[in-house]
């Protein structure tokens, strides 16, 4: 078993390597966002259905799902994951961390440990657990299509998630997002109007954010240098 683990271990490790050095850089590039998150979502319904249907309880077959799925779990799911809080807010970004990363993944965690304690076994594994396998990965595949079409809207339209529609702002650099995000944050969502915004250095907002001298900020969008990044990486055509 110790022997069995050390080269899972070691399989996982290099095939990380491999993908998240070479493949999920070229794959943003050549497809984008939204064609590389249903990526991990593909090749779990595939290993699902060869583990649960194809060759059921074969030890090499679960051995070479298994490290693929961890591998592009590390590499290409979990980093694009990632890429998708470009277009929101700090306020967005830290509550959705929450729910996905500590409640969502715990209360999966538990759930699939109550299905192997209800199993009891190998045998009955199979029967008990291929149907909620099945599910789960379908689902996820449907998010992870839902959402990187989402995502390429946003960035499209150039728009922020979490800033309500009457505070959309136009800012001229991702600094100004982040500063103006922090301004956010601290007047409980909303700018106080009669608080000088600092400028830190030339054209630090553009025309469209002057909250200077009385004047309500204008209409919000999403970042330029954002769009442009998000331009120069193949996630809009």
């Amino acid at each position: 078993f110790v022997k069995f683990m050390g080269r899972y271990g070691q399989v996982t490790s290099f095939l990380s390597l491999i993908f998240s050095s070479i493949v999920f850089p070229f794959l943003i590039r050549k497809y984008g966002l939204r064609l590389t998150l249903r990526v991990f979502p593909t090749l779990l319904v595939l290993a699902t259905i060869i583990t649960f249907g194809a060759v059921p309880l074969n030890l090499t077959a679960l051995f070479l799902c298994l490290t693929l799925l961890k591998a592009t779990t590390y590499s290409i799911h979990d980093p694009a994951k990632e890429m998708l809080y470009l277009p929101t807010s700090n306020a967005i970004k830290f509550r959705a961390k929450f729910w996905i990363d500590v409640v969502g993944a715990r209360v999966a965690k538990a759930i699939g440990s109550s299905i192997n304690t209800y199993a009891g076994g190998l045998d009955q594994i199979v029967k008990v657990g291929s149907f909620p396998s099945v599910v789960t990965a379908c689902a996820l595949w449907y998010v992870c299509y839902r959402v990187g079409i989402e995502f390429d809207r946003l960035v499209r339209e150039k728009r922020i998630v979490g800033l309500g529609d009457e505070r959309f702002e136009r800012l001229s650099t991702i600094e100004d997002m982040s500063a103006y995000d922090d301004e956010l944050s601290h007047n409980d969502g909303e700018l106080d109007e009669d608080e000088d915004v600092e400028n830190d250095g030339p054209e630090r907002f553009d025309d469209e954010f002057s909250v200077s001298n009385g004047e309500e900020a204008g209409p919000s969008i999403f970042s330029n240098k954002c769009y442009t990044t998000c331009k120069s990486t193949a996630f809009l055509p």
